[in-house]
Formats: C-alpha cells, sequence, structure tokens
C-alpha cells in the first residue's frame, strides 16, 4: 500500500509543517483519477514535489487528494489556473490545504 504515490510515508506530517502554503486540497476528483494522473495534471503549472490520492482501506478512492509544491508562489498560481479546470469529467476545486 502506499508504493506508488510518493513513498514518503511516515516523515510525511513533519515536512508538510515545513513547506506551511505549498500544499494544496484537490476536491470533486474522479473515482478513476490515479496519482500519477494528478500529477501530471499540476505539473503544468509547476514542478510538483508530492501527490497524494486519497482511499478507503479497501482501496476505493475518496475522491479528494493533495497536491505539494515546492514553494507557496507555485501552489498559489495552481489555484488560480486550476481550480474550476475539468479534468476526467469533473471540474476540480483547488484550494491551499489549511490542514498541512
Amino acid at each position: 500500500r502506499g508504493g506508488g504515490r510518493g513513498g514518503r510515508g511516515g516523515g510525511q506530517r513533519h515536512r508538510e509543517s515545513s513547506s506551511s502554503g505549498s500544499q494544496l486540497f484537490v476536491g470533486n476528483l474522479s473515482f478513476d483519477t490515479s496519482w500519477q494522473e494528478l500529477k501530471d495534471h499540476f505539473r503544468e503549472v509547476a514542478e510538483v514535489e508530492h501527490v497524494d490520492v486519497m482511499e478507503h482501506a479497501d482501496g476505493r478512492k475518496k475522491g479528494f487528494g493533495t497536491v505539494r509544491f515546492a514553494n507557496p508562489d507555485d501552489a498559489q498560481r495552481a489555484v488560480q489556473e486550476l481550480n474550476g479546470v475539468e479534468l476526467q469529467g469533473r471540474e476540480l476545486e483547488v484550494r491551499l490545504d489549511h490542514k498541512a
């Protein structure tokens, strides 16, 4: 589990807190969207550091995920350019992840 989504695992929480303002919440994902497809979509704006598509314990996708950029300016640009943009037939909700 989790091997294909970035592989940072247990140390992720600490790392995110040091990059405040550079992680985004992405909602309204298609249940078919993979972490790689989400990363490729956001890579159009800037280099992506980490992506995760949330799943239930049984592997079913929850329809949301997170995308982390190296700096807050890139994250803000992604919000401006990709919020409301369609991916796999769904209009994405993209905003700063205040829980990161």
